[in-house]
């Protein structure tokens, strides 16, 4: 669940179309708003790079959705300098300590574009390790 804050309203606001401001103004109404969806459509369709502010919000909207599509602690996927997340695809060891045996690094807007589904995961330029680092692929794209 991504909260707003003011510095994310302001740098989201201006990349808006009239249809997402409506939605940004119904979902800030709400006791307890959500910017995730939002945040995830800005970024598909940016034709730039997101500003720090934004792409911290979007990254770490991106993994907490990831967490709850794919619960589990198979492959540790991280987003340094802003997310990290576990997940998990039933196979595997499960990573309760320590470094874990199957990790993916991205950089930050190469894992939103990859979320967001402006790329797809062979595409994507990566560090992984593990022999199931790469079945992480199929959680991708997140949004359409």
């Amino acid at each position: 669940m991504v909260k707003p804050s003011p510095a994310l309203l302001g740098a989201l606001r201006p990349l808006l179309d009239a249809e997402a401001t409506a939605e940004l103004d119904r979902e800030l109404a709400k006791a307890k708003p959500d910017l995730t969806n939002i945040l995830l459509r800005a970024a598909r369709q940016a034709s730039s790079p997101l500003d720090r502010t934004l792409l911290a919000a979007a990254c770490r909207a991106a993994c907490a959705l990831l967490r709850q599509r794919h619960p589990g602690a198979t492959i540790e996927l991280r987003v340094p300098p802003f997310a990290a997340v576990q997940i998990g695809f039933g196979t595997g060891p499960k990573h309760t300590r320590g470094t874990p045996p199957n990790v993916v690094e991205f950089e930050p807007q190469e894992f939103l574009d990859l979320v967001v589904g402006k790329e797809n995961w062979a595409s994507r330029p990566r560090r992984a390790s593990g022999v199931h680092a790469d079945e992480a692929a199929a959680a991708f794209p997140l949004i359409s």
